[in-house]
């Protein structure tokens, strides 16, 4: 089930945001930043959860009139368990049933390949890739694989 974050979540999605095994695949934000999205129309912090127990979060950017919605950032407790396929699921449940987007897009580093083979499995096209288009946290440059999928694409 994907949920709203709560105030009492930051802390869990700070921790997990900033786990060693995910410095060089997400960027953070500041716990004062991740509260404020709870509050802003254009951002949806979402918590993904297994029998009321937060097992992820997803960080959505809403685009408007456009009905584009961007995967901002997501990370899961136990990846490589499962999970994301549920996870993904959900995400797109989310976008385009809950928000009747039109399209979902994201960029993942190109060298994550966990995450690149749970896109694709669940669906998702690569569409292009960005050369050296992310400073990751740890200073170095890393190629970015932008990904996407499409209300018809999700109906069919």
């Amino acid at each position: 089930m994907i949920r709203p974050a709560a105030t009492a979540d930051i802390e869990f999605i700070s921790a997990l945001q900033n786990r060693p095994d995910y410095l060089s695949m997400i960027a953070a934000d500041h716990p004062d930043q991740l509260r404020s999205y709870r509050t802003d129309p254009s951002k949806h912090l979402l918590i993904f959860q297994i029998d009321d127990t937060p097992a992820g979060f997803l960080l959505l950017s809403i685009g408007g009139s456009q009905g584009v919605v961007e995967l901002r950032r997501c990370a899961l407790v136990k990846p490589g368990h499962g999970l994301g396929t549920l996870m993904l699921s959900e995400l797109k449940h989310h976008v385009f049933r809950t928000l009747e987007a039109h399209r979902l897009w994201f960029d993942v580093a190109a060298d994550n390949t966990r995450a690149r083979r749970a896109y694709e499995k669940a669906g998702f096209v690569c569409e292009g890739a960005l050369r050296h288009h992310w400073k990751r946290r740890s200073g170095d440059y890393a190629d970015l694989a932008l990904y996407g999928m499409l209300r018809d694409e999700y109906d069919a």
